[in-house]
């Protein structure tokens, strides 16, 4: 009562006073509009935010829950895994929107997918029936399928029109091959891939030589369901025989346009193959000059039918530096630069120089490489020196030469003439300096499924060199060597891998004789469980290189996971002084096997029969 008397006190003193009266009357009203405005602005965060959270609640409380549910298939194994990826409804069987009226109108189109999708693997008279049951809150959509018989190829027909009507020959061997391939599909079960599969490479084989221009106008499969038998026809447009124009070439910005050229057999007039287009892209590809390659052609619509060569080249960058880091079992921890400069003299010469820095050999050295000319040769010189420390032999090596080699298909041909001078001195003291000039030709055929991960072929090398002593040689010396590494696929994933290493040098004192001329064993690659090099001739405390050598292997590598491989081996052979003192030993062990990108990592622990030792072993690859 108080509070309330007071205000109409002060309202009565406000109308019963004079002019000053009015004035206080005014500034209240005033300051009641202020704080009515204010409080306006103050809350309105207020406001917003309060509303905010209630839409937020009630638009939570209005949303629809998701209607979840689980599919079971009841299919036969031919089509289950095809039907579970391709139906949609398999897709949204998860999906946070799904709804009783979506799912509904998926099972309503199931059966149509299903006679769609069972059709592409020959089946035309399938049955489906697809229903929802909802049982305590569990909603399972039940799909059945009932395949029925499947259709057969009964036979299949190419018909032929366009140019190659008039080259009978040619016309005949296309035939012949299609007959072949659709022997092989006469009472098979259709298939969608089998039916693209023929239209593909009976397609293939007119683009291949001489009517690249080659479309097919018309292919029918002619499906009976009541019968259950398909019919192939495949209708082809060879159009007009092509020959090979001039070249083209684009993308060139440092080097000279015959290093394309040269490498271009094709001759205008010759011919269309596709075949000579795929191995020139190859070769130029494998250039160190170029990033990237494309070879194509431009297709004449008009007589006469040419088809000139377009070759498009992205040129590498000329300079390029690089440093590696790494470990090996044979030669330790190592560091290692290399340059590597494209364009020589402004003519595509190739500039190589390199240091390697390992615990046991260090090296160094400079080449030049010319391109390979039309003869398909390649050309270089170098000078190299290499300083090793291994098994008490110290040895400190220069040597300059001139070599070609010629690769053609999967054979490689080396020539090399070399001459080089060799300090070498054993734990003893004993010293000599022998000096050669030497001659070497060095074969090698490569017949591998996969160079990276081999498991079916073999790899031959063999070499033949030597030296005279009338000619700037401190002692005439005849070397033979052969390896090889023959790889056999056991069951589904297994390899078995047996390898056989062949060395002689034929001369009467090895004395004058270079180490790289002799030989030694041991280490990865060669007898695992014994020391790099560690195999040889026991003189002056060290182990010093013989005139002979015979090392072999077996291994088989069974998959364990993805792009792994255990292994378990037995290696047997040595070096020496003659065949009569070779006394060959044996190493077993096991390890494993990383099929990496770069190519078979191996790491292996091996047990030296005679050596008693256990040896830690490290590789990668098995090659040369």
């Amino acid at each position: 009562m108080r509070a309330k008397s007071g205000f109409f006190l002060l309202q009565l003193n406000i109308h019963s006073s004079n002019a000053a009266a009015v004035l206080v009357k005014s500034r209240f009203q005033s300051l009641l509009w202020f704080f009515r405005l204010k409080a306006q602005d103050l809350l309105a965060p207020f406001w917003l935010t309060s509303a905010f959270f209630v839409s937020a609640a009630s638009a939570e409380s209005t949303a629809p829950i998701p209607f979840n549910f689980r599919i079971e298939l009841r299919a036969p194994s031919a089509v289950s895994a095809l039907l579970e990826q391709h139906l949609e409804i398999f897709a949204l069987r998860n999906s946070p929107r799904n709804s009783s009226e979506q799912l509904n109108h998926l099972i309503e189109n199931v059966p149509n997918a299903v006679t769609s999708l069972v059709e592409t693997e020959g089946y035309f008279n399938s049955k489906t029936t697809a229903r929802l049951e909802s049982r305590n809150g569990q909603n399972t959509v039940f799909i059945d399928v009932d395949l029925g018989p499947f259709a057969v190829i009964k036979d299949a027909q190419q018909y032929v029109s366009g140019g190659i009507t008039e080259n009978p020959e040619r016309l005949q061997i296309l035939q012949r091959r299609f007959t072949s391939r659709a022997d092989e599909l006469i009472d098979e079960r259709f298939t969608q891939s089998a039916w693209d599969e023929l239209k593909r490479r009976s397609l293939a084989s007119f683009i291949a030589r001489d009517y690249p221009a080659s479309q097919i106008s018309d292919s029918v499969a002619t499906i009976d369901p009541i019968k259950n038998t398909a019919h192939f026809r495949i209708d082809i447009d060879s159009g007009p025989a092509y020959v090979f124009g001039g070249t083209t070439i684009r993308g060139l910005k440092h080097f000279p346009e015959y290093l394309v050229l040269d490498r271009v057999q094709i001759e205008p007039g010759q011919g269309y193959r596709r075949n000579d287009l795929i191995d020139l892209q190859t070769e130029l590809q494998n250039m160190p000059h170029f990033s990237s390659v494309l070879v194509d052609v431009e297709l004449s619509q008009t007589e006469p039918f040419e088809a000139p060569l377009t070759i498009d080249v992205q040129e590498s960058p000329l300079n390029r530096v690089t440093t590696n880091l790494g470990y090996d079992t044979n030669t330790g921890a190592q560091v290692g630069v290399s340059y590597r400069y494209l364009n020589l003299l402004d003519r595509a010469w190739v500039f190589n120089s390199d240091l390697r820095l390992t615990q046991k050999e260090q090296s160094a050295g400079i080449g030049v490489t010319l391109p390979r000319g039309r003869d398909g040769w390649e050309n270089g010189g170098n000078l190299r020196y290499l300083r090793s420390d291994i098994q008490g032999l110290q040895s400190e090596t220069y040597r300059t030469g001139l070599g070609r080699n010629k690769l053609e298909g999967n054979i490689e041909r080396y020539i090399t003439v070399e001459y080089l001078t060799e300090t070498r001195e054993l734990n003893d003291g004993t010293s000599n300096n022998p000096k050669s000039l030497t001659g070497n030709f060095k074969w090698i055929q490569r017949n591998l499924d996969s160079k990276k991960n081999p498991r079916d072929g073999y790899m031959v090398q063999a070499e033949i060199g030597g030296a005279s002593s009338h000619l700037l040689s401190d002692a005439n010396f005849l070397r033979l060597y052969t390896n090889g590494v023959y790889y056999q696929k056991v069951g589904r994933e297994g390899v078995l891998m047996l390898r056989l290493e062949l060395g002689d040098t034929i001369t009467e004192d090895a004395t004058n004789v270079p180490t790289d001329w002799l030989f030694r064993a041991g280490g990865v690659g060669s007898v695992r469980g014994y020391a790099y090099q560690s195999l040889g001739v026991d003189m002056g405390g060290s182990v010093a290189p013989g005139k002979v050598l015979a090392t072999s292997s077996i291994e088989y590598q069974h998959p364990v996971v993805k792009d792994w491989r255990a292994a378990i081996f037995f290696d047997y052979g040595s070096a020496a002084e003659d065949w009569q003192n070779l006394e060959p030993v044996g190493g077993v062990g096991v390890g494993a096997r990383w099929n990496s990108p770069l190519g078979q990592i191996g790491a292996d622990l091996a047990y030296g029969l005679d050596a008693r030792k256990v040896r830690f072993e490290f590789a990668m690859g098995l090659a040369f």
